[in-house]
């Protein structure tokens, strides 16, 4: 299937996920919601769905989120931590929280800061940069390496985009070649 069309296909069912199981008003009774990553940004090619909440919510209140969102009967499994900073940074404070829900693995980080910051974290000025090429680029390299263990714990789409847009990577070998 072209990765365009399919990135397509996964962008509208992203929107149903979010729908049906009322995403922006779910979370939105702790805080500012926001749909971030691949989705935002146009370059889907899994069923992988980032979500990040702006809060000063306590941990209750997350926890009743949380057990609310859980209770869905196709909510099939959840990991939970927090609060944590994994870069050891105040600003990073948050609750994070992996969602399974149907064949979709939906991030949701729950942040008691301002949030990430720098880098790829803007969808939206991300998708502003995209030309036809470089698009069709991260698509075929995400799309490989959405298949390999390393994605995306240790190789991310975030490690795409830069090589894409900053270093001119247009080819899995480029890229390969370019992660040493």
């Amino acid at each position: 299937m072209d990765l365009l069309v399919r990135q397509e296909q996964l962008q509208r069912e992203a929107e149903r996920v979010v729908g049906d199981l009322d995403l922006m008003a779910l979370l939105g009774r702790i805080g500012r919601v926001q749909v971030i990553g691949s989705a935002a940004s146009g370059l889907m090619v899994w069923r992988d769905l980032d979500i990040s909440v702006y809060t000063s919510a306590g941990r209750g209140e997350v926890a009743d989120v949380v057990r609310e969102l859980v209770a869905h009967p196709e909510v099939v499994d959840l990991h939970f931590v927090g609060p944590h900073t994994p870069s050891g940074l105040a600003k990073d404070w948050r609750y994070y929280a992996v969602v399974h829900y149907r064949d979709w693995k939906i991030d949701l980080s729950l942040w008691t800061s301002t949030g990430p910051s720098g880098g790829f974290s803007d969808a939206v000025a991300l998708r502003d940069r995209l030309d036809d090429e470089t698009r069709l680029a991260i698509l075929t390299i995400k799309d490989h390496w959405c298949r390999l263990d390393e994605y995306p714990d240790v190789v991310s789409g975030v490690d795409v985009y830069d090589a894409v847009l900053n270093h001119g990577v247009r080819t899995v070998d480029e890229f390969r070649a370019r992660l040493g």
